[in-house]
């Protein structure tokens, strides 16, 4: 009987370790022991679609004011139950002739000034045929008790610029970078 318990929380623990398997926005994510599915949402006036995790919800408006204190708050945030990963989504105006590279450069030097302890990782830039091309970088950040690790990524729509960010945990990072660098990849801009 044991037995079962045991293999009930080793499969899936595998499943996440091992790259052969085949995982996907369409078919779902094993993370942290358990399968995440992905729904392809509609924002923004129904300009862009992106994939969101299935069981996630709005962030109340309570904990945003708290979570984000300032009026430069995104527009929408998904979370989690427990409240501590988190998707964020927001279209902003673009100036004329804006380049993404640019702007993302400006980003990074802005959080190095605004942040001792910052520690950057990587930068890419995403671009998968049919979707946004998105330049993202992910860096930790030290919080009041913990280390969390965000995945900002910026691209362009018609007229708009599109901002998400993705933050959970340090130690939750290496079980959901896959399925958020996955979301990042996927924007779709909806012509109409």
């Amino acid at each position: 009987m044991s037995k079962n318990h045991i293999d009930e929380k080793i499969i899936p623990m595998k499943l996440e370790m091992d790259n052969s398997i085949s995982m996907s926005l369409e078919d779902g994510y094993y993370i942290s022991g358990k399968l995440e599915t992905f729904t392809k949402a509609i924002y923004f006036n129904d300009s862009v679609s992106i994939y969101t995790p299935s069981s996630f919800i709005d962030m109340p408006d309570e904990i945003k004011e708290i979570k984000y204190p300032t009026s430069f708050r995104p527009e929408m945030i998904k979370t989690n139950l427990a409240g501590d990963i988190n998707f964020s989504f927001s279209l902003l105006e673009e100036s004329e002739n804006a380049d993404v590279e640019t702007l993302v450069g400006d980003f990074v030097n802005l959080l190095s000034k605004a942040h001792k302890g910052i520690k950057f990782l990587d930068t890419a830039k995403l671009n998968k045929e049919g979707c946004i091309e998105m330049h993202c970088f992910d860096f930790i950040l030290p919080g009041i008790d913990e280390k969390i690790y965000h995945i900002v990524g910026m691209g362009k729509t018609d007229r708009k610029m599109i901002q998400l960010i993705f933050n959970c945990r340090e130690h939750s990072s290496n079980a959901w970078k896959k399925a958020a660098t996955d979301i990042f990849q996927n924007i779709e801009l909806i012509r109409k």
